[in-house]
């Protein structure tokens, strides 16, 4: 590992520790899942700027004229690198309660802060298990307050998009709310996945589309739903 990658993961683990127990500490005493997600929105645009700053990371973004701020959303971005959801928390002006597995809850800090925050733990062996979590945080949000999932599952490896699952799909149309594909471009060429966790300088573009109704949709129609956000996403493959 370089030098500067292991100067940069030091650099990320101060911020981490000084920045996260005091609000971790505030999730706890916060009720209501919409007020958690204020609280962690504030707190990711901070650290998110601080760390890209550090690393000379500049994010760009298009299309958001076409989202109202004010409106709740479940956004679906493409996931090609541990730079994606910084990214996100600098661009998306809605307060966001991420989907994660149960796994990343063991990291220290980061992951103790997942859950009193706000985010949707959800454990990938069993579906009947995620549908509920999904399904109970979506009756608890208000106001703005918007989910983020990544349609993957997981990290792309080459950059290309991996076939999306349902899940997210089922929720929007449960709960009525838009989905909105974002194309995330340049934050593979940022921090490779599957590297040393080394940033490079440079800039990521993150761009929404127009939101996709789901008001009077059902299951069947969610494959024409998941062919409209591929076709988002793929555009102009590949990244």
């Amino acid at each position: 590992m370089k030098v500067k990658t292991v100067f940069q993961w030091i650099f990320a683990g101060v911020v981490t520790v000084v920045l996260f127990p005091p609000y971790i500490f505030l999730g706890f005493l916060q009720t209501g899942l919409a007020r958690k997600g204020r609280l962690f929105r504030s707190l990711a645009k901070i650290y998110s700027k601080i760390i890209y700053a550090a690393f000379q990371v500049r994010v760009v973004h298009r299309g958001f004229e076409q989202i109202d701020p004010q409106c709740p959303y479940v956004f679906m971005p493409n996931h090609t690198s541990i730079a994606d959801p910084l990214a996100l928390a600098i661009t998306i002006p809605q307060p966001l309660h991420g989907v994660f597995k149960k796994e990343l809850a063991r990291i220290p800090v980061f992951g103790w802060g997942l859950l009193p925050l706000g985010h949707i733990m959800v454990d990938r062996e069993n579906t009947e298990q995620a549908r509920d979590a999904l399904a109970e945080a979506v009756s608890g949000l208000s106001g703005n307050n918007s989910i983020l999932i990544f349609p993957e599952g997981k990290v792309s490896r080459d950059g290309r998009l991996l076939p999306l699952k349902k899940g997210g799909f089922h929720i929007a149309i449960q709960a009525g709310l838009p989905i909105v594909p974002v194309r995330i471009e340049g934050a593979r060429k940022i921090c490779p996945p599957g590297g040393s966790g080394h940033f490079h300088k440079g800039a990521i573009s993150v761009r929404v589309f127009p939101p996709l109704m789901v008001c009077g949709k059902t299951e069947t129609d969610i494959p024409a739903l998941m062919e409209n956000v591929r076709a988002c996403l793929t555009l102009d493959e590949p990244i």
